[in-house]
């Protein structure tokens, strides 16, 4: 039909009202607005023209586009209530039952909203011992040397094994506003008077919200338990450029 349906259920509808069904009903299934603008058409002559009460009720009961507050505007003024009390009577219920699974989906949403605030509390609450032996994940050296991240699964990295192995498993947003978090924090590290670094509203100086930043990126998740290992579970484990020298250590 190259696309022309509203030509073709127009000239349908006069010859005969089946036909413009059918056309009505090739429509992609997908594409629910222009369906219930054909199925409009099909029902204002329904009503309009055939000035037909009951066909235009029988045809809401097997159009499940339609409700009865859509065809409303068709009817003229001098018709009574009493020919819709079903079909009004249905979409109430219709509407009470959707208002009804609104406030279910709300209840359900509240509560997974106090469950996340209490494993938010838990986690901020939650601590761990550290041995004088442990040592980092990456490098193997002791941890206690140098700055260091831990995780809830108890995976330990320096701060600076942690950065370079994650460095190339960002994407080029992330890279970039990294590389500028690290500038702004090499500059605020070079400022000696804790007078001249600014505070925020909540008394947060600007480099610890710095810092916070970068933790966000390089320690919102565990190097080995979280989705970017996941994700990057197909690479080689010897990079292509060294693949010719660590053969050479096998042989």
């Amino acid at each position: 039909m190259l696309g022309l349906w509203e030509s073709a259920v127009d000239l349908a509808l006069t010859i005969d009202i089946n036909l413009a069904k059918q056309y009505a009903n090739t429509v992609q299934q997908h594409d629910t607005e222009l369906r219930k603008k054909l199925w409009l058409k099909i029902a204002q002559h329904v009503v309009s023209e055939k000035d037909n009460i009951e066909m235009a009720m029988e045809f809401l009961d097997h159009c499940d586009l339609l409700r009865i507050e859509d065809i409303l505007p068709f009817f003229s003024d001098f018709v009574t209530i009493d020919h819709f009390r079903n079909a009004i009577c249905k979409s109430l219920k219709e509407y009470n039952k959707h208002i009804q699974d609104l406030k279910d989906e709300m209840e359900e949403a509240t509560q997974s909203a106090d469950l996340v605030r209490k494993q938010i509390q838990t986690f901020r609450n939650r601590y761990t011992f550290l041995q004088v032996g442990d040592i980092c994940e990456i490098c193997g050296l002791t941890l206690l040397t140098r700055p260091f991240y831990i995780f809830p699964c108890n995976h330990k990295f320096h701060s600076e094994c942690l950065l370079k192995e994650l460095k190339p498993m960002l994407g080029p947003a992330k890279k970039f506003k990294l590389a500028e978090l690290q500038r702004q924090q090499k500059i605020l590290s070079t400022q000696t008077n804790t007078d001249s670094v600014s505070t925020s509203s909540s008394g947060i100086s600007a480099r610890d919200v710095v810092k916070g930043d970068i933790d966000n990126i390089i320690a919102s998740e565990c190097l080995y338990c979280g989705e970017n290992m996941i994700r990057n579970i197909d690479l080689p484990f010897v990079d292509e450029k060294e693949y010719d020298k660590v053969m050479k250590e096998w042989e």
